[in-house]
């Protein structure tokens, strides 16, 4: 009887230990996931949530007269209703001399439209109107997070309606730094269905957001060699889905590139350590259609209409011509 004792005592020990086990395995899996959770909503607050407190919402130099040459140029705010509910701003600004061709103008992450000025006189010289747009949730339109391409390549559709409409037989074309860059190339496989936009420009554009954001936790955080990057980002997916209802795996203009046969030019400074030039060759490598690629030598980000800017007016000036012969 002491024996049957022992064995049925040793037997619900095994069992204790047993769910024990279980118990505190399936624990730390939860805190482990709970962890990373907590770190995929720290990576989605600052590239998604950060920006819309953090960033300059007055356009100073905007309200300062535009000049041309001899000409003080006539702009006007528009403002027009997203369809996702918030305001979206923008400027536009006259050519001296009328015209029925139009540029709109994409700035970068943290940016805002005001960027745009830096381009003035290449698209006045161009015979261009321009259309300086603050993307969502950055400048004075609205938008509770930043989506890097997602629902503001939709934003830009509607843009590109209200110039269609103001212009119904003008010559549109998008210009795109950095983020705008991206959205710009999301944005050219939704206008494959009517071809409202004859030609795109991306300056130091990312191929792939995933891809890049854990580039650069690679080299920030020390995590080079491992898929740890790749493995939160994975959580930080889960956390812009639920709050936002995008990914970061979504925003891939490479993928968009594959399918566009409206002409692309690809501008890249090599010296980027933000974004690496490659991927601007691999944009260029995966494009359908007509494109072009040149890159500036000991150039950083975006830099490149700075570092040489005689260069980069004639590259622009002579791909806009080359592109019209393809429309």
């Amino acid at each position: 009887m002491h024996r049957e004792t022992d064995t049925d005592l040793s037997k619900s020990k095994r069992k204790i230990w047993k769910t024990s086990l279980i118990f505190f395995t399936l624990l730390i899996i939860l805190c482990i996931n709970l962890a990373a959770l907590a770190i995929g909503g720290i990576i989605y607050e600052e590239t998604s949530i950060l920006p819309t407190y953090s960033h300059p919402r007055t356009n100073y130099r905007l309200l300062q007269p535009l000049k041309y040459g001899d000409n003080t140029l006539d702009n006007e705010d528009i403002t027009i209703e997203s369809r996702y509910g918030y305001t979206l701003s923008a400027t536009f600004i006259s050519n001296p001399t009328p015209t029925t061709k139009t540029l709109v103008f994409l700035h970068g992450f943290m940016g805002n439209r005001s960027i745009g000025l830096n381009y003035l006189d290449l698209y006045m010289q161009s015979g261009f109107n321009l259309l300086l747009v603050d993307s969502r949730a950055h400048g004075e339109s609205g938008g509770n997070s930043v989506t890097w391409g997602n629902y503001e390549k939709y934003d830009l559709d509607q843009w590109i309606h209200w110039v269609s409409q103001r212009f119904p037989r003008g010559i549109i074309g998008i210009h795109g730094i950095s983020m705008g860059a991206a959205t710009a190339l999301m944005h050219a496989e939704l206008n494959e269905s009517n071809k409202r936009v004859a030609f795109y420009i991306a300056d130091s554009s990312y191929s792939d957001l995933e891809t890049l954001l854990a580039i650069q936790m690679e080299q920030r955080l020390g995590f080079s060699g491992t898929r740890l990057p790749k493995i939160l980002l994975q959580y930080a997916n889960v956390v812009a889905y639920c709050n936002s209802g995008f990914t970061f795996h979504q925003s891939s203009p490479i993928r968009s590139v594959r399918n566009v046969t409206t002409p692309i030019l690809y501008i890249h400074g090599e010296s980027d350590e933000l974004v690496p030039s490659y991927m601007s060759a691999a944009l260029y490598n995966a494009t359908k259609g007509p494109r072009q690629i040149y890159l500036f030598p000991h150039t950083g980000h975006i830099a490149a209409i700075s570092s040489d800017p005689q260069r980069y007016s004639k590259i622009v000036k002579d791909f806009i011509s080359s592109a019209g012969q393809h429309n």
